[in-house]
């Protein structure tokens, strides 16, 4: 069974053709604050072409969407035009015009569930999949299905709120995981106490090659997700947790103040939770939108 699938994000829109969780033909362009009128008529037009030029014929879309879904209406998305927000998914899909049956679902929640069909999740019954890039996002997945909770948000972990008195997030509280612990917040925490403004990628080094300051803000982002990652256990018990995300690749210096906070505030019936890094890094939501397309489709 052919799917096409889409990850929308911020700043760009993925798509892909996949047969059975395998990327066939895959493209991108740019989401430049366009609506949903401006963006999804391309994209399906793409999508047509990649499969008149593959041969092939999908018979269903999965679409990855940057905020909760509940009520077949997308409830939120702070980093989309504000013409996606209350927008019915059913609307969303007919833009595509591809004449196939659709579903979408929240970006971290497919990730997840990409990674159950294809990656790391593979074998696990339940885990928790945790995003770390430019914010930090997750959510739970169990056997094949993921968690939703009453608006679509459950497990959604970056707002967990961690330290009381901490930096203002992005959601207009203070001291949520995605405060301390996203790329976004490594890099003005380290910029706040150096004076120096400069890529998260760059501090990692520095870190690594022994910078106090650098290992210090890591140490601290850890600690954040060491907290939150507690919290699953505590509420959900998962196999394990599944680190994706560009920041992930900084799980070596994230892990030692994550592995030390998670034994502290982990009740112990729910240890050990192993911290697993996610193998299919940035199509996970693509392959896990047409797994999830695929399964509603039969």
């Amino acid at each position: 069974m052919l799917e096409y699938a889409i990850d929308v994000g911020g700043t760009k829109i993925a798509y892909a053709i996949l047969d059975d969780s395998r990327i066939v033909a895959e493209g991108s362009l740019a989401t430049d604050g366009g609506t949903p009128e401006e963006r999804l008529p391309e994209v399906g037009k793409a999508l047509s072409a990649l499969a008149k030029e593959n041969g092939c014929r999908p018979t269903v879309v999965g679409l990855s969407l940057p905020g909760p879904i509940a009520r077949g209406v997308l409830l939120q998305a702070p980093n989309l035009h504000r013409s996606w927000v209350g927008r019915p998914i059913d609307e969303i899909l007919h833009m595509l015009d591809l004449g196939v049956p659709g579903s979408a679902q929240r970006d971290a929640l497919l990730g997840g569930l990409g990674e159950y069909a294809a990656g790391a999740g593979q074998g696990l019954d339940s885990f928790a999949y945790l995003t770390l890039g430019t914010g930090v996002g997750g959510g739970l997945i169990l056997r094949g299905e993921p968690l939703l909770g009453t608006d679509g948000a459950a497990g959604e972990i970056g707002h967990l709120t961690v330290e009381p008195r901490g930096p203002l997030c992005g959601c207009g509280r203070r001291g949520c995981v995605e405060s301390v612990a996203s790329g976004t917040a490594i890099a003005k925490i380290y910029a706040e106490e150096t004076g120096e403004e400069i890529h998260g990628a760059e501090i990692a080094q520095r870190a690594r090659a022994g910078e106090r300051v650098a290992r210090r803000v890591f140490a601290r982002a850890g600690n954040a997700l060491g907290i939150a990652c507690a919290a699953w256990a505590q509420v959900a018990n998962p196999q394990a947790v599944i680190a994706g995300g560009s920041l992930a690749q900084s799980m070596d210096l994230l892990r030692p103040s994550l592995e030390r906070t998670l034994q502290r505030h982990a009740w112990k019936a729910n240890l050990p939770l192993p911290i697993l890094e996610a193998r299919l890094g940035g199509p996970a939501p693509l392959v896990g939108a047409a797994y999830y397309a695929r399964k509603r489709g039969r």
